[in-house]
């Protein structure tokens, strides 16, 4: 009977209830709970791309989730999510929306930290980037 429970638990362990993949050019994850891939990106969006969040929304530790992470994409969370949200300011403010509004919309403290997040990552600031966009777009207009 004591084996018969080891090897149960061992099976449990083995289970793969959370597996991160990349199909058609999009992360997704999936669940064991869910019929279907959930898309990494959108689940990164609601959790405010914060780990607790995300972990909370999965339904993993971060333990769980760090290693989740390292096997399927190579990165650490963190590192992912800050690349997804840089990615999610790259496109509001491609879109025109003005930079306090991306800000609080990705869930930066101040509209000071996107900048200097964004720099760091972009090697440039929110409004020259802006300034690009826009004279690209008059360019190919004219």
């Amino acid at each position: 009977m004591v084996c018969n429970v080891q090897q149960l638990f061992k099976e449990i362990v083995k289970r793969r209830d959370v597996e991160i993949i990349h199909r058609d050019g999009k992360f997704l994850v999936l669940l064991a709970r869910e019929p279907l891939p959930v898309s990494l990106s959108q689940v990164a969006k609601n959790a405010g791309f914060q780990t607790p969040a995300l972990c909370n929304l999965i339904g993993i530790s971060e333990r769980h989730l760090r290693r989740v992470f390292e096997n399927g994409l190579g990165i650490s969370p963190k590192e992912w999510l800050r690349q997804e949200r840089m990615v999610a300011a790259r496109t509001l403010l491609r879109e025109g929306s003005p930079i306090k509004q991306v800000a609080m919309e990705l869930g930066f403290s101040t509209p000071k930290m996107l900048s200097r997040d964004f720099q760091t990552f972009y090697s440039v600031t929110p409004t020259e980037f802006q300034r690009k966009e826009f004279s690209y777009i008059a360019k190919a207009v004219m």
